[in-house]
């Protein structure tokens, strides 16, 4: 046994995608997606944030890459404006061919512009031998005058690059709701959706994960028959995290610190974080700070009670915060936040659209979901906060 301790944040990991061999549970989902994935199909992911989404598209896309196919990653998030994601998208999709890619690091590391780089001479034979014209995307005064055009010409790039390398080219869209967000970043949604669709039922060697944290405008996007990605790819729902994988996971990665930790504090651990993936591997994160605290590596009862408050409080700014939004939806939300959050009547004292309205704007915010015609709020210690909260306890 080792004399150094390993960090709690390293073996317990929450705030960050983990890398396929960190997760618990999900690998059945990694597995199926991979295959949808590799067979020519399209898949959709949604749920609340927080939940492994996106440890499960990266892990499956690592399958997809690990089996020939080529491959790109963008986050909707990342981006202001078509412009951006264009050029993002462009270096992805380029990346995976080796003079590209060498010169994409090696700008990198330089801090050089991309239109720089593919000006170069070994990149732009490259390109021009497969008809690549990166004009739209590279060009600062077409793309700033026409972005949607500079989108639409990067969209197109994982079909020629994918038919020229006679390889399957596996794209993953992350947090795609934000294409059709109010905001109009990447211009108009339904004429964005639309044109991206045409683009992408021409692109028979692409498959396309699509993922987003947004459920409900998720669906918009894709179920009903009047949009444009209606009945385009497949919905995959995560499974569960059954007790049992969690038991086994979290008592490998406290081993990994020779950490004992008992039956029953193991249970009360589990039914914290109530399968919740980052609030479980935050109650266990703080537990095992506490036993370095102790200098004990036997985790017992007493130890997951107080690693379950030290959670509440490393999240409570975020908590503080999520309220202060609550707030800002309207004068009756944080009540029907409340609410749901202990179990209680939800429309008592109040008009039914009132009531409706305030939950809907909370399922809006990502604060509440609704599943089988009953609210919830997703995030577990977020529940416990706004219940104490309803209780007079803060």
């Amino acid at each position: 046994m080792s004399d150094r301790r390993r960090g709690s944040a390293e073996l317990f990991p929450t705030d960050r995608p983990l890398a396929a061999e960190d997760m618990i549970g999900r690998a059945d989902d990694v597995d199926a997606v991979a295959r949808t994935l590799l067979g020519g199909g399209h898949t959709i992911i949604a749920g609340p944030r927080r939940t492994g989404k996106t440890s499960v598209c990266d892990a499956a896309v690592e399958v997809c890459a690990s089996d020939g196919c080529h491959t790109a990653t963008i986050d909707l998030f990342h981006y202001a404006d078509a412009g951006q994601l264009a050029e993002a998208l462009t270096v992805g999709v380029l990346a995976n061919r080796p003079v590209v890619k060498r010169a994409v690091a090696a700008a990198r590391d330089e801090g050089r512009h991309l239109a720089a780089v593919l000006a170069e001479v070994g990149v732009r034979r490259a390109l021009a031998e497969i008809g690549i014209d990166l004009g739209p995307i590279l060009d600062a005064g077409v793309a700033g005058s026409d972005p949607t055009r500079a989108l639409l010409t990067a969209l197109e790039l994982p079909e020629r690059i994918a038919a020229a390398d006679g390889r399957r080219f596996v794209l993953f869209i992350d947090e795609f709701q934000e294409i059709a967000s109010p905001r109009g970043l990447y211009g108009d949604p339904d004429v964005v959706t639309r044109q991206m669709r045409a683009v992408f039922q021409r692109s028979e060697h692409v498959s396309i994960l699509f993922a987003g944290s947004l459920e409900h405008l998720m669906r918009d996007l894709f179920a009903p028959s009047d949009r444009a990605f209606s009945q385009f790819g497949a919905y995959h729902e995560l499974g569960p995290i059954t007790d049992h994988q969690w038991s086994e996971g979290l008592r490998s990665r406290f081993a990994l610190d020779d950490c004992v930790i008992s039956g029953t504090a193991l249970e009360r651990l589990i039914t914290g974080g109530e399968g919740h993936p980052r609030a479980t591997m935050l109650i266990a994160q703080k537990t095992h700070e506490l036993s370095l605290e102790e200098l004990t590596r036997e985790i017992d009862d007493a130890l997951v009670l107080v690693g379950l408050d030290r959670a509440m409080l490393a999240d409570r700014l975020k908590h503080e915060q999520t309220l202060e939004r609550i707030r800002l939806l309207g004068r009756h939300a944080q009540k029907l936040a409340q609410r749901v959050a202990v179990g209680a009547t939800l429309y008592e004292g109040l008009a039914p659209q009132t009531a409706s309205r305030s939950l809907d704007a909370l399922r809006d915010a990502g604060i509440a979901e609704r599943r089988d015609r009953r609210w919830s709020i997703s995030d577990p210690l977020l529940r416990r906060y706004l219940a104490a909260l309803a209780g007079g306890r803060l």
